[in-house]
């Protein structure tokens, strides 16, 4: 098949590894095991920093889940999931202190790559709205996008701002009552 004779080794994109394996062309050097999941997992739990993962790391571990599906070893694609998750709850904190500081996240997986990038924005706008509020202390913060006033002025001071005498189960989205 192609340029590439039995036993020579190549790089390919992830997807057509996983074509080329599924029909028999192709297999990986290395196969993501149980056993290399167990070992990725010790290393990030001994490690403060994070323990780098191959670039295609999320895409080999659907592809084993699947094939695993396939050939009906259900038990062996949920113990590979499991070993994901904990593996996943390790790295988020250490993912987190990435998004504080992104440099430095070019060697990740573009799944974790894309994960500290919206973490950094989330962070960065919610840094911004603490010091907004911050700076306008004792003021009301927000407007209520609709009417273009203040929130406090739209309901007033009350803490319930439900109409009197009128159940919730009457109320429109808009507030208004049902005809009866």
């Amino acid at each position: 098949m192609g340029p590439l004779a039995e036993g020579e080794e190549t790089e390919l994109e992830a997807w057509e590894a996983a074509v080329l394996e599924r029909h028999g062309f192709a297999e990986p050097l290395q196969k993501l095991t149980l056993v290399e999941l167990r070992k990725l997992l010790l290393a990030e739990e001994r490690e403060f920093e994070l323990t780098p993962l191959p670039g295609d790391f999320y895409s080999s571990v659907a592809q084993e889940i699947a094939f695993a599906r396939a050939a009906g070893e259900h038990k062996k694609a949920e113990e590979i999931r499991t070993q994901v998750s904990t593996l996943m709850e390790v790295r988020i904190p250490k993912l987190l202190r990435f998004a504080l500081s992104p440099e430095g996240a070019d060697p990740l997986p573009p799944q974790e790559r894309f994960l500290i990038n919206r973490l950094a924005v989330t962070l960065d706008m919610w840094g911004k709205r603490l010091n907004e509020s911050l700076e306008k202390a004792g003021e009301e913060v927000g407007k209520n996008e609709e009417f273009g006033r203040p929130v406090r002025h739209a309901v007033g001071d009350e803490a319930n701002i439900q109409k009197p005498g009128v159940s919730a189960t009457e109320l429109h989205t808009r507030g208004t009552t049902t005809q009866g």
